[in-house]
């Protein structure tokens, strides 16, 4: 773990903070002038290279990205891309013979290390944390005032922070996805078009991944929202809804995750809710089930209509919210949900397309916004 240190100054880098101009790497502290671990440090946090194309942003006084090697309250400095995987190479193989505290020369190497790991893609980095931002308020795209309002008020906004485990090709289960922070983001307009939830209502999320999407719904609909996944996604989940217990606690809702195998969707057990809501629906089922980007086999669309029959409530005011992404390998797939979905009785009711962009590496970035709803 990174220790505390000190904030330090644009004279003591050298820099000059008035000029936002990005700097070549040769402006950067050079080994041979024997620069201060602080120094190193603090540049070596400028050159932070964090996926950012989900629009993912730091709490306030906290790092972004990985936990312990930002420093927050300095501002970052721009610095140009050409040269600094060599830059970082040679900090990493220096033996740094002129820093006497052993512990600050391994601070300074895992920077290092990290910072040339965040450079060969999302699959060679490490363990990362991300807050993503998400607003309470719901408002019209042109609605000016209210859009500065939400801004300005932190109540208005709300701050999930997640932990990503370092990524196997296999189990993409551990990244956060664009999809859903897309359906996260605009929860307060899906909540707005959703039939009334009764007060003990609870809401199951199927695919949960990292559990943006679930922990979101938790707060903005003021219901218990159950996070499912597979047993080898579920323990970075559960670390997750622990981590934002505080959060829940502050808006008065609670979160749960549990493994649920699509395959095998009578193996979910759940105790059953109290009330109004356990006399409406068997206690497996719910009137309420989101689920995003759950598209990436030809087996998918036949086990995810699965899960959906046996756990939707059969009700006239139940409703199921997906998020697909548009990519080309999987159009099939996603006529054959639309398909499926017609043969449980549900219809579309709302439906739209917008843009995102996933930060994996190739891709067109599009991700579609569909709301399929039993009426």
């Amino acid at each position: 773990m990174a220790r505390d240190r000190p904030l330090i100054t644009a004279d003591e880098l050298g820099l000059n903070e008035e000029d936002d101009e990005a700097l070549d790497v040769l402006d950067l502290p050079q080994l041979y002038t024997k620069p201060a671990a602080k120094v190193l440090l603090a540049t070596l946090d400028d050159l932070t290279s964090q996926p950012s194309s989900l629009e993912a942003t730091p709490r306030s006084g906290t790092p972004r990205g990985l936990s312990g090697t930002s420093t927050p309250l300095r501002r970052k400095r721009k610095v140009k891309s050409k040269g600094v995987p060599s830059y970082l190479t040679k900090i990493i193989s220096s033996p740094l013979a002129w820093i006497d505290d052993d512990a600050e020369k391994e601070e300074v190497w895992e920077a290092a290390s990290l910072r040339l790991s965040e450079r060969s893609g999302r699959m060679a980095m490490g363990d990362i944390h991300r807050t993503f931002v998400v607003s309470l308020h719901a408002m019209d795209a042109s609605d000016r005032s209210a859009r500065d309002k939400a801004t300005e008020d932190a109540d208005e906004k709300l701050e999930i922070t997640l932990h990503e485990p370092a990524l196997t090709a296999d189990n993409m289960g551990l990244k956060t996805w664009a999809s859903s922070y897309l359906l996260a983001r605009r929860m307060v307009h899906v909540r707005d078009l959703l039939p009334h939830l009764t007060p003990d209502a609870r809401v199951l999320e199927l695919g949960a991944g990292t559990g943006l999407v679930g922990l979101a719904a938790a707060v903005v609909l003021k219901r218990t929202v159950i996070l499912t996944d597979l047993a080898d996604i579920v323990p970075n989940l559960e670390r997750n809804v622990r981590d934002n217990a505080a959060l829940l606690a502050l808006h008065d809702t609670k979160a749960e995750a549990a493994v649920l195998d699509w395959s095998e969707p009578g193996t979910f057990i759940l105790a059953p809710a109290s009330g109004e809501q356990q006399q409406r629906c068997p206690p497996h089922s719910f009137p309420l089930i989101l689920a995003t980007d759950s598209i990436y086999s030809p087996a998918h669309p036949a086990l995810l209509v699965q899960a959906i029959e046996y756990h939707l409530c059969r009700s006239r005011d139940s409703r199921v919210v997906l998020e697909m992404p548009v990519r080309d390998a999987y159009t099939a797939e996603r006529g054959e949900l639309r398909k499926r979905m017609a043969t449980l009785g549900l219809v579309v009711v709302s439906e739209g397309l917008e843009v995102g962009y996933d930060d994996w590496g190739a891709s067109d970035g599009r991700d579609d916004g569909e709301a399929l709803a039993e009426v």
